[in-house]
């Protein structure tokens, strides 16, 4: 068997593709050759052997060992396991003859002399035994331990081959395969403070592998696709529009449905995590290392880790691989009709952050924790603000102050008229821009009408109907916005809003 180290590791999101290198001493002629070290998960069909251009290979097969290779390989193993089993047993038995030895009860003959001389070497033997009997369990359990290794050695695949030389001599060779047995994925650091118009992305990989063995001194290149979802183009089928009659919900199936969709609903709860304090002397700054080239294919990006690189099997792994500053602004937003908080963020060029993967980001502000989001740019558009998590100096209120509905005799239709104050304070030490979103109802159907009736000089889409405010809030300040639309349709129709 041709042993062979792990030396490259192509990782993306999931799975991978390895490199494995070693030395075959060949004979002029042709010999069959067999090449281990296949990871556990690997796809058979995507192994590929290399070999110098003086040799020639044919035959390229994955096997792996026979029963009787198994048994033969495990054998050695499995007698000094006998052995020391059995050595174990017989201490034990000794050390249960010297105890029962040392009862002279119903025994005639034996002297005072020879019955004090034993008893005395008792516990001196019997201490001899039990370190004897230690030493062979720590002995045992080393040999087991070899021997589950040796297992999981007899279960790996390896690749046999036909390999033709002219000339006696070591031979380099490599095989490359595909395993789906490891994973990376991206996660980001976002740091803020008030000084720059600026805010540092730092992007980290989080490696985590089970091939079964750990990767040692390996070069490893982070590759953003995913050869396991699929590459076929997808097949547009037609789309069928039906007439749709609604069952009524009665009794109990109604309130089941209920109770279905607020479960569904229903917030996750999340346990506390116990916190400990660790004194240190003060840190004056992070350390941070850029670890990665970064290679832009057609289809995705390649992070190639700079040196060599330890990664134990079954242990998260992280790694820093860039860190980018981003020319921003910062600016506080709100959307009060979903949320009554503020949101801090940081509006980017979008340009800026085109290679943003969508991933968690943990939020730092002035080298505070403040909490995480979750990235995920929409590059159609030239700008995207980047949410930098709460804002709690920036309270908001989204009150309804009015809604009222009445006839309108000679249109025989139905008006309802709705109004919103919104106000939103700043306790801030400086002034800061702020945008608050809101909306009016967006109309479908030509018989209901729509009338804003005051925006207080909002931004209006009428095709989203959303309303956007941007302004400056200077600190201990209060800025009240007014909304006001009337809804009207036909009075013998009910609608939905």
């Amino acid at each position: 068997m041709i042993n062979t180290l792990l030396k490259d590791v192509q990782l993306y999101r999931n799975g991978c593709v390895i490199t494995r290198k070693g030395v075959a001493h060949l004979k002029p002629g042709t010999q069959s050759v067999r090449i281990g070290g296949l990871s556990s998960g690997t796809s058979q069909d995507t192994v590929r052997l290399s070999v110098p251009e003086k040799v020639s290979g044919s035959n390229v097969q994955v096997k792996g060992l026979t029963a009787d290779e198994k048994k033969e390989l495990t054998r050695e193993l499995e007698e000094k396991i006998a052995e020391v089993t059995a050595a174990i047993t017989l201490k034990e038995n000794l050390k249960e003859l010297w105890a029962q030895n040392a009862d002279f009860s119903g025994r005639d003959g034996i002297s005072i002399v020879d019955m004090t001389e034993y008893l005395e070497k008792i516990p001196e033997r019997l201490e001899k035994l039990d370190n004897e009997i230690r030493e062979l369990n720590k002995k045992l359990a080393d040999l087991n331990k070899d021997l589950t290794e040796v297992v999981k050695d007899t279960k790996k695949q390896f690749v046999t081959a036909d390999l033709t030389v002219e000339e006696e001599g070591d031979y380099p060779v490599s095989i490359r395969y595909y395993a789906s047995s490891a994973r990376w994925y991206p996660t980001y650091e976002l740091h803020t403070d008030d000084q720059n118009d600026e805010i540092l992305i730092r992007l980290r990989a989080c490696i985590n592998q089970k091939t079964g063995e750990d990767w040692k001194q390996a070069k490893i290149s982070l590759f953003t696709g995913d050869p396991s979802i699929s590459g076929t183009i997808p097949t547009l089928y037609p789309q069928y529009v039906n007439i749709y009659t609604p069952r009524r919900m009665e009794g109990s199936v109604a309130l089941g449905a209920s109770m279905r969709m607020m479960a569904k609903n229903a917030p996750m709860m999340v346990e506390d995590e116990e916190v400990v304090d660790y004194e240190a002397e003060e840190a004056t700054y992070d350390v941070v290392e850029e670890a990665a080239q970064i290679n832009k294919g057609d289809t995705m990006i390649e992070y190639e880790l700079n040196g060599l690189w330890d990664i134990t099997k079954d242990e998260d792994f992280m790694c820093d691989i860039s860190n980018q500053k981003v020319s921003c602004r910062y600016h506080v937003v709100t959307v009060p009709k979903i949320d009554e908080a503020a949101y801090l963020a940081a509006e980017v060029k979008t340009v800026d952050i085109e290679d943003l993967l969508d991933s968690e980001a943990s939020i730092y502000h002035n080298g505070t924790y403040m909490g995480k989001v979750y990235l995920n740019a929409d590059i159609t558009k030239d700008t995207y603000d980047l949410s930098l998590g709460r804002d709690d100096s920036i309270k908001v209120k989204r009150l309804q102050t009015r809604k009222h509905t009445s006839n309108v005799l000679l249109k025989a239709a139905k008006k309802t008229e709705y109004e919103f104050e919104i106000k939103v304070s700043s306790s801030k030490p400086k002034a800061c821009q702020v945008m608050v979103i809101d909306q009016v109802p967006v109309s479908q159907d030509k018989t209901i009408s729509i009338d804003n009736r005051n925006l207080s000089g909002g931004e209006f889409k009428s095709e989203t109907g959303e309303v956007k405010w941007t302004f400056d809030l200077e600190p201990g300040t209060t800025k009240s916005l007014a909304l006001a639309y009337d809804v009207s349709w036909p009075k013998d129709k009910q609608i939905t809003i």
